[in-house]
C-alpha cells in the first residue's frame, strides 16, 4: 500500500520548498528550488517575481512526489514570506514584479496610515505597499485587479480561490486594514476575503496538477504566514518556547500567555487562541553571510565554507563585532536607516575572523531580543530552531552558548512545512486541533546545551555589540544621507 502525505510547499526569499510529510511527521521527500531578489522598477528596493514562485513549486514539488513515490497525497498547503505583495489582473496573471517583505520604501504611505488609521505602520507592510503602488507606480502595477500575499497568490492558481488568510481578527489591522484602507480611498474589492487557517478552501485545478505532478481534485488547505506555519511545526506551543526561524532573515518566536507591554516588540496572537507571540529579530542573518560570500566569491567560496573558516576562529571573533544590519531592522531596533559595520579590525583579521564574526553576530542579534524580552517580564526557557541554519551543528550550537539557553533541532527541519502538514491533518480531521496535530507530528531531532567555558568570553562579546550597536545607532541619519547622496551605481543591482 502507498505512504499517504502531506504535499507541503513554503515560498522562501531565496528558495521554494516542497516536503513530503507523512501522517505520523515523517520527512518523506523535500527539494527546493532557488528563486532571486531584484530591483527592476525603480519604484521598489527588492522585488521578487511571481511567475518565478509558480515556477520554483511546480519544479520542486515534482521532484518531491518522484522522490517520495510511491506515494498518496492527502492534500496541499502553502505558506510563505510576508508582508510580500503581488499584483495580480482580472485575468489572474501577475502584473510585473512583486514586493518583497524586505522593501521599506513606502516610509511616506506608512506614516499616511498611521496618521489616518491611528495604529503604527510600518514601511513594510502591504496596505503601505498597496499605497505606494497606486500612487507613484509606473509601470501599472496600480492598476491591478487584486492584490495578493505572496502563499495565497500560489493558492490561488493551485486551485482558482483568491482567499487571505487570517489566524486571529488581531492580523487584519497587519494585512488589509480594510478600515483605513476604506478611509484611504482604496477599493475594497481587491482584496481577497480573510479564511481561517486549517480549512479545505478549493482543489486543484487541471491545469495546475498538469504543472506541478499533483492527482487531480486534491484538497488544498489554508496555512498561515510562514512564521506561524514554523510556530505550529516547531512545537511551540506552551509558555516559554521559542520559535527561531532562521533563514535569509531570523525571527526570535516566544510563545507566552500575554502581549508584551514594550513596544518595540512584536506582541501578534499565536496560531493557538489564548496564547500569543511575543518576537523581534534580524533582518538580514543568513542574508550577511550570503553577502560576505559574495564579496569572497571570485576566490572561490561558499557560505559552507566560510562556516568552515569561521569555526577555526576563536570565541569571540579576535574581537572582531558585526553589526548584521544591512537593510535596516524591524523589531526590536525599528530602525529603517540603520546599517551594518564590522568594528574592532586589525592587520591580525582574516576571513575567519569576519566569517565568525558575522555568524556569531546573529546569537547576539537574538540575544539582543531575548534581554528586551526577559526585561518585559518574560522567560525564554527553550528554543526551536527552524530553517536551513538549523543543519549547521556549528551555527546552532553558537546560539545555545551565546543565548545561554538550551537550543533543539527537529527532524523536518524546515518547521513552516511541518506547520503546513499539521494544517493539512486538521482540516482533514485528522487530529482535533492544531495543538494536538502540533504536539503528534514535531519530533526533536538533537539538543545542544550552553558550553559553560563559553560563557564569560561570550557575555563580554555581547557587551561589545551592544556598544558597538549604540555607537552606530545615532549615525544612521548620516549614513543615509551618504546614499542618497551617493552616484548611483549601475552595477548595484541586487542579485
Amino acid at each position: 500500500m502507498n505512504r499517504q502525505a502531506f504535499v507541503t510547499l513554503d515560498i522562501g526569499t531565496s528558495f521554494v520548498k516542497c516536503a513530503l510529510i507523512g501522517t505520523e511527521g515523517d520527512l518523506l521527500s523535500e527539494c527546493r528550488s532557488p528563486v532571486g531578489l531584484f530591483s527592476a522598477s525603480g519604484t521598489f528596493e527588492y522585488e521578487a517575481d511571481p511567475r518565478e514562485w509558480i515556477s520554483a513549486a511546480a519544479s520542486a514539488t515534482r521532484r518531491a512526489l518522484t522522490a517520495a513515490s510511491p506515494v498518496e497525497a492527502l492534500a496541499v498547503a502553502v505558506s510563505g514570506n510576508g508582508p510580500t505583495l503581488a499584483f495580480v489582473d482580472g485575468s489572474g496573471d501577475p502584473i510585473g514584479y512583486a514586493v518583497s517583505w524586505m522593501d521599506r520604501s513606502a516610509a511616506m504611505e506608512a506614516e499616511a496610515i498611521q496618521r489616518k488609521g491611528g495604529i503604527p505602520a510600518d514601511p513594510s507592510f502591504y496596505l503601505a505597499k498597496v499605497l505606494r503602488a497606486l500612487d507613484r507606480e509606473p509601470s501599472g502595477r496600480g492598476s491591478a485587479r487584486r492584490f495578493f500575499s505572496c502563499p495565497e497568490y500560489v493558492a490561488f492558481v493551485l486551485c482558482g480561490e483568491a482567499v487571505s488568510y487570517l489566524p486571529d481578527p488581531f492580523y487584519e489591522r497587519y494585512i488589509w486594514d480594510m478600515k483605513t484602507a476604506s478611509a484611504l480611498g482604496v477599493d475594497l474589492s481587491r482584496f481577497p476575503p480573510y479564511v481561517e487557517p486549517a480549512k479545505v478552501m478549493g482543489i486543484v485545478r487541471p491545469s495546475a496538477a498538469a504543472m506541478f505532478g499533483l492527482p487531480g481534485e486534491l484538497p488544498v488547505v489554508s496555512a498561515f504566514p510562514d512564521f506561524l506555519s514554523a510556530v505550529i511545526g516547531s512545537g511551540a506551543t506552551s509558555k516559554g518556547m521559542v520559535c527561531d526561524r532562521s533563514g535569509t532573515s531570523e525571527a526570535f518566536n516566544l510563545c507566552t500567555d500575554r502581549p508584551a507591554t514594550d513596544p518595540s516588540l512584536f506582541s501578534l496572537p499565536h496560531a493557538i487562541r489564548g496564547l500569543w507571540n511575543v518576537s523581534g529579530g534580524v533582518t538580514t542573518s543568513g542574508k550577511a553571510l550570503e553577502w560576505l560570500d559574495g564579496i569572497f566569491d571570485e576566490a572561490g567560496g561558499s557560505v559552507e565554507d566560510m562556516m568552515v573558516k569561521a569555526a577555526r576562529a576563536p570565541p569571540g571573533s579576535g574581537g572582531v563585532v558585526f553589526l548584521p544590519y544591512l537593510s535596516g531592522e524591524r523589531a526590536p531596533l525599528r530602525s529603517p536607516g540603520l546599517r551594518g559595520a564590522f568594528l574592532g579590525l586589525g592587520v591580525d583579521h582574516d576571513r575567519r575572523h569576519l566569517a565568525r564574526a558575522i555568524a556569531e553576530s546573529i546569537g547576539f542579534g537574538l540575544r539582543f531580543v531575548a534581554t528586551r524580552m526577559v526585561s518585559a517580564g518574560f522567560a525564554p526557557e527553550l528554543v526551536r530552531v527552524s530553517g536551513a541554519p538549523a543543519r549547521s551543528e556549528f551555527i546552532t550550537g553558537l546560539k545555545a552558548d551565546i543565548l545561554g539557553l538550551p537550543v533543539e533541532t527537529l527532524a523536518v527541519a524546515d518547521c513552516e512545512l511541518l506547520g503546513n502538514a499539521c494544517a493539512c491533518a486538521v482540516a482533514l480531521g485528522l487530529f482535533a486541533d492544531l495543538p494536538a496535530a502540533s504536539r503528534a507530528l514535531s519530533k526533536t531531532a538533537a539538543r545542544f546545551e550552553p558550553d559553560p567555558s563559553r560563557s564569560d568570553v561570550y557575555d563580554t562579546a555581547y557587551a561589545a555589540f551592544e556598544a558597538s550597536l549604540g555607537a552606530i545607532l545615532p549615525l544612521s541619519g548620516i549614513f543615509s544621507r551618504l546614499r542618497d547622496a551617493s552616484p548611483h551605481d549601475p552595477d548595484g543591482g541586487i542579485a
